[in-house]
C-alpha cells in the first residue's frame, strides 16, 4: 500500500462522493433523519407548554417550558433507566446494584446534560447504523461488476484503493455527522431555549464524536461485503439484513436462551450505548469495542479485496 495513493484516492472520494446520487440521497437522509428526531422529542415538550400556558394565563414562557420539561423528566426516567439497564435474571442483589448503575446513567443524561439532546442521540445511536448501510454499501461492489476497478490498477495498488475508498468514506460521514450535530443542536436552541448555547454545542460536539466512533465498525462492515459481493443491489441487502437482524436475533434468541443476548455483541449494538456512559471506563471500554471490531472487518475486507478476481 502507498500512502500517497491512498490519500489522493481518500481526497477524491471525499470530494465526489456527495455529488452522485447515491451521496445526495445519504445526505438528505441523514439530515431529514436527524430533525425528525429532533422534532418528535421536542414536541411533547412545546405542546405541554402551551396547554400549561394557556391554563396559568401570563407566565413567563421559559419558566413554564422549564417546569414542564422537569416533569416530563421526572416521568421519562424511570423509563430511560430501564432501557439503559442489562438486567439479568439471578442474583437479586445483582439485580439491585445494576437498577441503581442504570438509575444514576439515566440522571446524568437526564439531569447533569441537555436532557433532550440526549435523548436525541440516543435515538439516532440506533438509527444512524442503518443510515451507515446505505451510504456505505457500494464501496467497491458496483465498480467489481462493471469491472472499472481494472484501470485503477494500472496507476494504484489494490490496497491503496481499499482503504483509500475507506478512509474517503470515512471523511465523508464525519463532515455529515458534524453538519448534523450542529443543525441539530441549533434547532434545538430555537426551539427550546432552555440551554446555553455553550453546553448544548459541548454536548453535540460529544454527541457527534460518539457516533463517529460507532460509524467506524460499520463502514468497516460495510467494506467487507461490499468487497466480496459483485452487485450493489446484492450488497445494500445483505448489509442491511445482518446490521438489523443482529438485534433481532439476539432479543429473540434470548426468549429462549438467555445467554444468547450476547449475540448484540457481533456488532456494536451490544455495547455502543456505553459511549454515552457516565464512568469514563465504561466509555473506554466501548471504545476499544469499536476499535477492535473496526480492525477485524477492515482486514476481512481487505483480505477479500486484494485476493478476489477484480
Amino acid at each position: 500500500m502507498d500512502t500517497r495513493q491512498t490519500s489522493l484516492i481518500a481526497r477524491y472520494s471525499a470530494r465526489y462522493s456527495v455529488r452522485g446520487g447515491v451521496g445526495l440521497v445519504f445526505l438528505l437522509l441523514s439530515l431529514t433523519f436527524g430533525l425528525m428526531v429532533a422534532h418528535l422529542t421536542l414536541q411533547p415538550v412545546e405542546m405541554l407548554s402551551k396547554q400549561v400556558q394557556e391554563r396559568m394565563g401570563d407566565q413567563d414562557p421559559e419558566k413554564v417550558t422549564a417546569e414542564v420539561l422537569d416533569l416530563l423528566i421526572e416521568q421519562a426516567a424511570p423509563a430511560v433507566s430501564w432501557v439503559l439497564s442489562k438486567r439479568e435474571t439471578g442474583d437479586a442483589d445483582t439485580d439491585e446494584a445494576e437498577a441503581e448503575q442504570a438509575d444514576a446513567w439515566a440522571s446524568y443524561l437526564l439531569n447533569d446534560r441537555p436532557a433532550m439532546l440526549s435523548a436525541i442521540f440516543l435515538i439516532l445511536l440506533f438509527g444512524w447504523p442503518l443510515i451507515v448501510a446505505f451510504g456505505a454499501f457500494d464501496l467497491y461492489a458496483g465498480d467489481i461488476s462493471s469491472r472499472q476497478l481494472r484501470y485503477q490498477l494500472l496507476r494504484a495498488d489494490r490496497g491503496s484503493i481499499f482503504f483509500g475508498r475507506l478512509f474517503g468514506t470515512l471523511i465523508t460521514f464525519l463532515i455529515v455527522l458534524v453538519l448534523l450535530g450542529l443543525v441539530v443542536s441549533v434547532y434545538m436552541g430555537a426551539k427550546l431555549p432552555l440551554y446555553g448555547w455553550g453546553e448544548l454545542l459541548s454536548w453535540a460536539f460529544y454527541g457527534v464524536t460518539a457516533l463517529a466512533i460507532v460509524t467506524l465498525p460499520y463502514v468497516a462492515l460495510c467494506a467487507w461485503i461490499s468487497s466480496s459481493i459483485g452487485s450493489s443491489f446484492a450488497s445494500l441487502t445483505i448489509v442491511s439484513l445482518i446490521i438489523g437482524g443482529v438485534p433481532l436475533l439476539a432479543m429473540f434468541a434470548r426468549m429462549t436462551y438467555e445467554p444468547a443476548s450476547y449475540i448484540s455483541y457481533l456488532l456494536p449494538w451490544g455495547f455502543q450505548t456505553r459511549l454515552f456512559h457516565n464512568e469514563p471506563m465504561q466509555v473506554v471500554l466501548a471504545c476499544a469495542g469499536c476499535g477492535v471490531q473496526t480492525a477485524l472487518f477492515g482486514w476481512l475486507g481487505y483480505r477479500k479485496f486484494t485476493r478476489r478476481d477484480l
